[in-house]
């Protein structure tokens, strides 16, 4: 996809011009998305200056949240991580300035500790807490056993066996091994959930769409 960004440019009918003139030289069809309110592309990890291609989200002029590439998107978020990352976009959503999203960053952290609060007291619904991870060898290849490798010998002993490749879902616990598979036949009670490690997840996905808002230098307005 191709972002543009130019002063002036609030209307569907301003882009049509370099549609067109693309469209002649590269012999491509090419079409209009949307026009953003604001979209940010946030940093890569090894170099701030450099945003990362495939990870973005903003809005739409009518309020539409476009998202690719981070937790909200990946089969290995956690639904309760999933879900408190959209509502903190969805607050975010209602900005239409730098500024006003600025101002968004407190409402969001309050959600967030409002739900971890809810976390850490039980009131999350263990199949929301379910990480999904892929084996990325066979069991005895592990020298020391990922999380997923360690769900998998838990099966394992059940006699249930993932392939390499395979996905394995659990939950993270406190004490022991640190997982609890969630084909085993008992259910882990939800007291030794590993709150702190959750807890860490969901700042990460907080973190993925505050920071970027915070220093402004990887967000842009389409207007």
């Amino acid at each position: 996809c191709l972002f543009v960004q130019q002063v002036g440019f609030n209307k569907p009918s301003h882009f049509t011009p370099l549609m067109d003139a693309i469209a002649e030289k590269t012999g491509i069809p090419i079409t209009l998305e949307g026009l953003f309110k604001w979209v940010v592309f946030p940093s890569s990890k090894r170099d701030k200056r450099v945003p990362i291609p495939n990870q973005y989200f903003g809005v739409f002029q009518d309020g539409t949240l476009k998202v690719r590439g981070i937790e909200l998107r990946r089969r290995d978020t956690t639904t309760w991580v999933r879900k408190v990352q959209l509502a903190a976009l969805q607050i975010m959503a209602q900005a239409n300035t730098k500024d006003e999203l600025s101002e968004s960053i407190t409402d969001v952290l309050a959600l967030a500790e409002c739900v971890k609060s809810k976390l850490r007291t039980g009131h999350i619904p263990l199949d929301e807490l379910i990480v999904r991870q892929k084996l990325g060898r066979e069991l005895d290849a592990y020298k020391t056993p990922s999380p997923a490798a360690r769900a998998a010998l838990q099966l394992y002993t059940e006699g249930k066996e993932i392939p390499s490749g395979g996905s394995v879902r659990f939950l993270y616990t406190r004490g022991g091994v640190g997982v609890h598979a969630w084909e085993l036949e008992d259910k882990p009670d939800a007291r030794n959930l590993d709150t702190k490690r959750y807890c860490h997840l969901l700042d990460r996905a907080i973190h993925t769409v505050l920071d970027p808002c915070r220093s402004q230098s990887s967000m842009y307005q389409l207007l």
